[in-house]
């Protein structure tokens, strides 16, 4: 993502990002590196970060949907995506929700709650439906320490994007490498703050964690754009939605409390066979506490959920399993609670 202004608020941008059933992280900075760690070190607020998830489930389940009374549709566990997924052919999708308090809770590791709709990014007949057209808004902790703690495992994402991008396997092999890292430096950042503490002046320069909002598209593999001008706040009624017309794809994203809206068009004639409703986390990571997050009136192509055959998805944080609740008997509504 192009650097959209000087401020250091979005010095550090979705630096991992995979999809469910196949890997997929890259770079996505605000700014340089150089930049980035110029930037939080002499003026907090700082930066973001994102990922999504490293599942490789070996197909995309297409059992039938929860009746009441039955077992909960089939679930896909270990991503970093907690909600549901329909497989077909679409047309459209839109949901709403408030935002989430958020606390946090991990100053070693970038924590992130982002809840999104899209259409496309998972596996159909073993292979990635893209691209993956998804909007909505994210809140995330950060902290100077997770910063620095992700640069090594930013800059492994870095190197695999310039030389082995086009080879899946030393691709994939390239992301697991810099997970590790990030968890293995993030949890040994966490212990380090846990030590120090944030009473002196250099502890809460360094271990206090700041959260910040914001609004966001994406239309991978294209680099994400954060929507500038525009936040949300805990409380907020928020409703999004991506529109395929056979020619482009329209996302749009708004905050009915404050009364904003925003709309990006990408062209594509590729059709949009998956669609989703998710709660996105940092994968392998620790997410941070949040109030509950309910998805209300969820239509897909002017449906309900209960219209298709939903499968859910779940993020294998450090910190616990966050999975989504069982939709309701009128498929229009279901709540992520951690």
């Amino acid at each position: 993502m192009a650097a959209r202004d000087s401020d250091a608020f979005q010095l550090l941008w979705l630096f991992m990002m995979t999809t469910p059933g196949r890997t997929r992280m890259r770079s996505r900075l605000a700014a340089s590196v150089v930049g980035a760690i110029v930037a939080v070190l002499v003026s907090p607020p700082l930066a973001t970060g994102q990922t999504a998830p490293e599942a490789e489930p070996k197909t995309t389940p297409n059992a039938a949907p929860e009746a009441p009374g039955d077992s909960a549709p089939p679930r896909i566990r270990g991503t970093n995506w907690a909600g549901y997924v329909v497989t077909g052919s679409f047309k459209s999708i839109s949901a709403e929700w408030v935002e989430p308090e958020v606390t946090c809770t991990d100053t070693g590791v970038i924590q992130r709650v982002a809840p999104w709709v899209g259409l496309n990014g998972t596996l159909v007949n073993g292979k990635q439906a893209l691209p993956l057209m998804q909007t909505g808004a994210e809140a995330i902790c950060v902290s100077v320490a997770g910063t620095l703690a992700s640069l090594p495992g930013l800059a492994i994402v870095n190197l695999a994007s310039a030389t082995v991008v086009n080879n899946p396997a030393w691709f994939r092999n390239a992301i697991r490498a810099a997970q590790s890292t990030n968890t293995s430096l993030g949890q040994a950042t966490s212990d380090v703050c846990a030590g120090i503490g944030s009473a002196s002046a250099q502890g809460a320069t360094v271990c206090t964690q700041e959260i910040y909002r914001m609004a966001l598209w994406e239309a991978y593999p294209a680099n994400p754009g954060i929507y500038e001008g525009v936040t949300s706040a805990p409380g907020d009624k928020m409703r999004a939605s991506v529109s395929f017309d056979g020619s482009a794809y329209t996302m749009t994203v708004a905050n009915v409390t404050q009364n904003w809206t925003r709309t990006t068009v990408v062209e594509s004639d590729a059709p949009a066979l998956t669609a989703e409703i998710i709660v996105e986390g940092q994968l392998n990571s620790a997410l941070p506490s949040f109030s509950p997050i309910t998805f209300t009136n969820v239509q897909v192509d002017g449906k309900p959920l209960t219209a298709f055959e939903p499968v859910s998805y779940s993020i294998g944080a450090t910190n616990g399993e966050l999975g989504p609740g069982p939709i309701s008997k009128d498929g229009s509504s279901f709540t992520i609670a951690k």
